[in-house]
């Protein structure tokens, strides 16, 4: 005898009050974006960081 298969309904589960600050991988990354840009462009070769200064500055 095949089973009629129930469909899969979420459960209401009491909501949860949002938390007051973000998460800290979100909080780190804001704090440390400045360090990031410059660790990424310090990271490039200095032929292409020239290059594009030279775009951004003329």
């Amino acid at each position: 005898m095949i089973e009629k298969q129930q469909p899969i309904v979420a459960l209401n589960h009491p909501v949860r009050p949002k938390k007051t600050r973000p998460p800290r991988n979100n909080l780190l990354l804001s704090l440390k974006k400045n360090d990031l840009e410059l660790n990424f462009y310090s990271s490039l070769d200095s032929e292409l960081m020239n290059k594009i200064l030279e775009k951004i500055l003329s």
